[in-house]
């Protein structure tokens, strides 16, 4: 029997600890959602399917529509939904944020409301634990990236979220334990466009890591290749 040296002993701990960890969360990161081939399993805002079109989307991908109706009553209407309950896109929007290492979330979204609409994102913890985004205002018939950077940052005046739900001020509470991403329309909306519904889009829905975490998993999976190729050369 032939005994791998320590340093070759280390490195396989090593892969093996950071593929442990990918496994032990529904999180995946990064990911993007394109919904190249289906609506992935997300919903719109009564909880059925979303519309799927195979074209239209960013680069003239597939992507989700759903019908949004200006509404001025709390937040405003939630549009689609991207649940755990639905196994929406596998589950990898589902787990740790923090430990997993977002430090992003982004998704394009297109209306074709006659004037500029607001956005906002809802990420949920469940039990009434979520953190909703500050409006961000999308003109009309054009593709725009809602880029939503994940820190905690509570306020209205520019801030990233408007409020973190019955959670108070737990950033952390909320952030370790997503379990729904949600695109909705804001209450405060150009008063022409209260009661009307329109056509919503959603595409590119991603997560990104912070620069050190992809690091470590490129590094692990060239560590990882490496340990093959010279297991291959001492064979």
């Amino acid at each position: 029997m032939r005994f791998l040296p320590i340093r070759n002993a280390l490195l396989v701990a090593a892969t093996a600890s950071v593929v442990w960890s990918l496994q032990a969360h529904a999180l995946v990161n990064p990911f993007t959602e394109d919904f190249a081939t289906n609506a992935s399993n997300w919903r719109n805002g009564s909880n059925t399917a979303a519309t799927w079109l195979s074209a239209g989307g960013v680069g003239d991908s597939g992507h989700i529509t759903a019908a949004g109706t200006i509404d001025t009553n709390g937040f405003g209407p939630i549009v689609f939904r991207g649940n755990n309950s639905a196994d929406a896109s596998g589950d990898a929007f589902v787990g740790n944020w923090l430990a997993g290492g977002v430090t992003l979330f982004t998704a394009y979204v297109r209306h074709d409301a006659p004037t500029n609409l607001s956005f906002y994102v809802r990420l949920d913890a469940g039990v009434g634990n979520a953190a909703s985004t500050s409006p961000q205002q999308v003109a009309p018939n054009a593709w725009t990236q809602l880029v939503i950077p994940i820190t905690n940052s509570l306020g209205t005046n520019g801030q990233v979220f408007q409020s973190y739900g019955a959670a108070g001020t737990n950033f952390g509470l909320i952030f370790s334990n997503i379990q729904n991403v949600q695109v909705a329309l804001a209450a405060n909306q150009d008063p022409i466009t209260v009661g009307q519904t329109y056509t919503i889009g959603l595409d590119q829905v991603s997560v990104v890591p912070e620069p050190g975490v992809s690091a470590l998993l490129l590094g692990s999976a060239a560590a990882l290749a490496g340990f093959h190729f010279f297991r291959r050369r001492q064979s």
